[in-house]
């Protein structure tokens, strides 16, 4: 019964938001219970799978029977089990807070987009072969897209033009890198990437670590890693405060991916690919750390304070993640599940303050 739950995480939230969108775009407390109602059981259901992965089982769930390498695999491990429960708790936390804070009522579809959202957030941290992981990043890209100018506002949307301009040309870099990987290796399966790439002729050993190189970009780009991070402090700055909430996930999934992909397919032991990944994040992840705490003395408002805290806090999770060791991985995922539900906190905070106040804005006052 457990593993089929691996995929209700995916469909349930697939369901609701087509549902909720056809059948109740214009009554909102019936939108309100249903999408607190899906929330409440994907919690529900990603604490039975974190309880039934920290046996240390890894169970793997083939859509239609279809054996891997040919079908699409979800895998549910240690890692994606607690990535899942951490994105359900967070999901819940802010929706309860986007309820009772009026938030889904500014504009339309938020409630629909949010299942979409997790619809895309739970498929990229349960799927088993890169090319889904690229599907469900476009799911929730493009669920992001509208939940990002909720409410409306010229300085919203503009930041949400950036944001859409940025993702979209991390999309396409990711097709390429997806095209380059197949044609080297033949397979988009992880654990088949991670066979072949071992038994790769040297002869092709440079177009492999072009693959390598190409999905590092579209990772640390979703990551928001230095100078790739550009998009991130107008985007969270001015988005709806349960949406910046939420976005605090989205950044991790880029570290997530790094994690999943360079740990398994192109390792430091791997003679094509070497330290390649561990020399490029170390140094960009410094520089990350430095310019976020540079954006927070300088921010000029709470919203963009937080903003530059979460790209400084990227700084550090990739500084860990660039060491590839077990030590320095588990130090990566105990610091990942507490920035995130900080960075969510902040952003909360920062609209209550902005609601109070009337403004985020910090003006230098009399003594």
């Amino acid at each position: 019964m457990v593993s089929h739950w691996i995929v209700a995480l995916i469909i349930l939230p697939g369901l609701v938001a087509p549902v909720i969108a056809l059948a109740m775009r214009y009554d909102l407390v019936l939108q309100r219970v249903f999408s607190l109602a899906s929330t409440v059981a994907l919690v529900a259901m990603a604490g039975a799978l974190y309880a039934s992965a920290a046996t240390g089982v890894i169970e793997a769930y083939e859509l239609g029977s279809w054996p891997a390498p040919f079908g699409i695999v979800l895998v549910l491990d240690r890692l994606s089990g607690l990535m899942v429960l951490l994105t359900a708790v967070l999901a819940l936390g802010v929706l309860a807070y986007a309820v009772a804070s009026g938030w889904d009522a500014r504009g339309r579809h938020f409630h629909a987009l949010y299942q979409f959202q997790l619809m895309g957030l739970f498929g990229a941290m349960l799927t088993g072969d890169v090319f889904n992981l690229f599907v469900f990043f476009e799911i929730l890209l493009i669920a992001s897209y509208g939940l990002m100018i909720h409410g409306g506002g010229r300085m919203r949307l503009r930041g949400g033009v950036q944001y859409v301009i940025y993702n979209l040309a991390g999309s396409t870099l990711f097709l390429f890198a997806l095209g380059t990987v197949y044609g080297v290796l033949g397979t988009l399966n992880m654990a088949d990437m991670a066979v072949r790439a071992a038994e790769l002729p040297a002869g092709d050993w440079a177009l492999l670590r072009v693959a390598a190189a190409l999905l590092l970009l579209v990772f640390v780009l979703k990551g928001a890693l230095l100078p790739l991070h550009f998009w991130l402090p107008n985007t969270y700055a001015l988005a709806p405060a349960p949406v910046a909430a939420l976005f605090a996930i989205m950044t991790k999934v880029g570290a997530y991916a790094v994690i999943r992909v360079y740990t398994l397919v192109f390792h430091p032991d791997l003679a094509a690919t070497g330290a390649m990944a561990g020399d490029a994040l170390i140094p960009a992840a410094l520089l990350t750390l430095a310019v976020g705490m540079i954006g927070v003395l300088a921010g000029g408002t709470v919203a963009r304070i937080t903003a530059f805290a979460a790209i400084g806090s990227m700084g550090t999770l990739f500084l860990a993640i660039g060491g590839f060791t077990p030590q320095a991985i588990a130090a990566a995922i105990y610091y990942l599940v507490h920035s995130t539900l900080a960075a969510a906190a902040l952003f909360l905070v920062v609209d209550q303050i902005r609601a109070r106040r009337g403004s985020g804005a910090l003006v230098a006052l009399p003594p």
